[in-house]
């Protein structure tokens, strides 16, 4: 009986508190961001200000800063108005080194949480969008790109284009290390063995693990499970580059599966109890070459401007097209019902990817195929050969190339050195059609 009544107790309680709450303290969470909304629109005769949000708590949440920095090195985002970004934490787990190294170069205002009240109550007075700095894409919707293809001058792709062409124009990195973070840097590739500034190659596969883990309430997050690759696949790559005198890294902060392998040149950063923060971004941004599946960690290499192998892509029309030196290859999309494989042009209008993304796929009928151990070398060999001058095409590669970028429309603008695996493309020719 005793114990009845100090649930009811205790959960009248909570239940005031809820009301309380929300009649005398959230309304106190507005008084600030409405006096810097008011203040905003006051001063806007004498300084403009903008502001924007970049999330830190995953990775490949920071492309907004880059490509706004990009612009801003190739004369845009200048003018008369003063620009700030909040910085977002969507996730429990924060790269403290890759969010020093972010505030170091982007206008930030401190006070993440106060984001969602500026931008809702800015948003109540006219002319809102001219204090918000521009979050667009360099990646056209389906609509849009669609549009496009049928009539080239409707203009509308533009706007991606040009923010595309800016990041392209930007060769080197918005970002940097300083003195004692590369001497930092060069005493952790020591440790790992990596002696006398031998080169090396990061590699990293997606599964589910991470954001599992990362999200502090339970949510299912099963609808990115396209994305994953088994890990062993990886491993005859690994070995292969071994052979020609790399180490070769495996890389993630939380991760389903450990690696095996005998050679002493693989080295299972991900899981040998060496891994932090600094060492992520470090090794990440220092290596000859990154090879990954679709997943935010390849950001790291892509703003570092790293060359960078794709392998297991899924969605064709979101190739980063902005990577400066970049080989790609895709996942095989087979229709059960007809018994074939999906071409690239096929792909090219399927829309996936957000939660209802399981059941687009099951009601197509489609079963995704991951890269073969064989595929994942090929393009990786081809990378080292490029880069090292010793590259051989056949004499159709250059066709093929064609071929496949003419599938984007006339004048599609991508980097010079992105290409598509050129044994991937030798194999799979059908897939053009």
């Amino acid at each position: 009986m005793t114990m009845e009544l100090n649930q009811t107790y205790k959960g009248d309680w909570y239940s005031f508190w809820k009301i309380f709450k929300r009649i005398f303290i959230r309304p106190l969470f507005y008084i600030i961001p409405l006096f810097l909304v008011l203040v905003i629109r006051l001063i806007k005769p004498i300084v403009f200000i903008r502001f924007g949000v970049i999330d830190i708590g995953r990775i490949g949440g920071i492309y907004q800063g880059e490509w706004y920095l990009s612009e801003k090195a190739n004369s845009k985002n200048s003018g008369s108005h003063i620009d700030f970004f909040f910085i977002n934490k969507s996730t429990a787990h924060v790269n403290n080194q890759w969010a020093r190294m972010w505030k170091r170069v982007l206008p930030y205002f401190p006070g993440s949480g106060l984001w969602v009240y500026i931008k809702r109550l800015n948003r109540l007075f006219p002319g809102y969008k001219c204090h918000e700095i521009p979050s667009h894409s360099v990646y056209p919707d389906l609509k849009t790109w669609q549009e496009h293809l049928m009539n080239p001058d409707l203009g509308k792709i533009d706007i991606f284009n040009k923010r595309l062409n800016a990041v392209l124009n930007q060769k080197t990195s918005n970002i940097s290390f300083n003195e004692k973070e590369i001497l930092q840097g060069q005493s952790v590739l020591n440790d790992l063995g990596i002696l006398n500034n031998n080169p090396y190659i990061c590699f990293h596969n997606r599964d589910s693990a991470y954001l599992n883990n990362v999200y502090k309430k339970p949510y299912d997050w099963s609808y990115h499970n396209y994305r994953d690759s088994n890990i062993n696949n990886y491993l005859p790559m690994a070995d292969i580059m071994a052979k020609r005198g790399y180490y070769v890294l495996r890389m993630g902060a939380i991760i389903k599966d450990s690696i095996s392998s005998t050679n002493p040149k693989i080295i299972d950063y991900a899981s040998n109890g060496k891994r932090t923060d600094f060492n992520d971004i470090y090794i990440g941004g220092h290596c000859k070459y990154f090879l990954c599946s679709d997943v935010g960690i390849s950001a790291i290499p892509e703003i570092f401007r790293v060359p960078s192998v794709y392998v297991n892509w899924t969605q064709i029309r979101s190739i980063s097209t902005w990577v400066l030196n970049g080989l790609f290859i895709f996942k095989k999309f087979y229709h059960k019902e007809e018994d074939r494989l999906m071409t690239f042009s096929e792909l090219l209008n399927l829309s996936f990817g957000g939660n209802n993304t399981n059941e687009i796929i099951s009601n197509a009928g489609l079963e995704l195929i991951e890269n073969r151990p064989d595929e994942i070398s090929s393009v990786a060999i081809e990378m080292d050969e490029r880069l090292n001058g010793t590259w051989k095409p056949n004499k159709n590669d250059e066709e093929l190339q064609n071929r496949f970028w003419a599938l984007f429309g006339p004048n599609k603008i991508k980097s010079p050195n992105l290409r598509i695996g050129a044994e991937f493309l030798r194999q799979n020719q059908e897939l053009l059609n």
